[in-house]
């Protein structure tokens, strides 16, 4: 990431701090399968740039060795789900990997990464529900 993609991602993060906001995700998957094409993977807080990592990662996660290693980009390794089907869906949706489960992070609302085209999720700017509640719950509390 750049020098300026950082101050931008650093300027929003801030402004939506000031704001009271913060990334929210929403809607649900339609497994139209774009997520699973072309992604990266974490270990430890830090993406997997070699076949060695991933390696190390199966020895400790089994589930991952579900996973196939299609390219290579920006020195981390890109990687494919061999569970996704020909029609696009996850060959056992329910079972996921939790990467999965976790697709989109928020996060990607500070870099600007777009979700895939058909995605079924957006990710926007708003309060989280917590914190409306907790406000709601300490007026209601307050007024007693």
């Amino acid at each position: 990431m750049s020098s300026l993609n950082h101050f931008k991602s650093f300027f929003t993060f801030l402004l939506l701090k000031i704001k009271g906001k913060e990334p929210v995700r929403t809607g649900q998957c339609h497994q139209c399968g774009q997520c699973c094409r072309a992604f990266r993977v974490k270990s430890e807080g830090k993406w997997i740039k070699t076949s060695k990592q991933l390696d190390i990662l199966v020895k400790q996660k089994p589930e991952y060795s579900r996973l196939i290693i299609s390219g290579e980009s920006e020195g981390c390794l890109d990687f494919t789900c061999s569970w996704l089907t020909q029609d696009g869906s996850c060959k056992d949706h329910e079972n996921r990997l939790s990467i999965c489960r976790a697709y989109p992070g928020t996060t990607r609302f500070y870099t600007g990464n777009k979700l895939p085209e058909h995605c079924g999720y957006v990710i926007k700017a708003a309060v989280p529900f917590e914190k409306v509640l907790q406000k709601k719950i300490r007026r209601m509390t307050h007024s007693n």
